[in-house]
């Protein structure tokens, strides 16, 4: 089960991971990531949930970087 905690620790990869390898995200810029993660939630089941989870926002977050 994941945590406040969790969600913090994923933001702070995501940041240390963006600066040393920036090359590896498909969506580099705020805008672009923002868009990511939105579309990313729309189209997941999970975004679906009446009650989000602290795990929901770690996937949401992880997918932001990659999501097309």
């Amino acid at each position: 089960m994941k945590t406040c905690h969790d969600v913090v620790q994923t933001l702070e990869s995501l940041r240390d991971n963006l600066s040393r390898d920036r090359g590896s995200w498909e969506n580099p810029t705020l805008e672009r990531y923002l868009e990511a993660m939105a579309a990313w939630l729309g189209a997941h089941e999970m975004g679906k949930m009446k009650e989000p989870s602290w795990e929901l926002m770690c996937e949401m977050l992880e997918a932001g970087k990659i999501y097309e």
